[in-house]
């Protein structure tokens, strides 16, 4: 199974996410849980998945605090 890395950055109140090997699959959310199911939805869209629930191995990399 393919491991997805994510990127993810705050900005605006809203947590941006972009996957790492689909280079137009980027999306945002307010919370985490809005932000996972969002990375869920645009990683099925691009790669042509059916609708519904997608196992999917996720892994969300955020920016260390300096």
């Amino acid at each position: 199974m393919t491991t997805w890395i994510v990127d993810v950055e705050r900005d605006a109140g809203h947590l941006i996410a972009q996957v790492r090997d689909l280079p137009n699959a980027h999306t945002f959310g307010a919370d985490f849980d809005e932000l996972d199911a969002a990375v869920r939805e645009v990683i099925a869209l691009v790669l042509g998945l059916p609708e519904g629930e997608h196992d999917l191995d996720i892994a969300y990399a955020f920016p260390v605090p300096a």
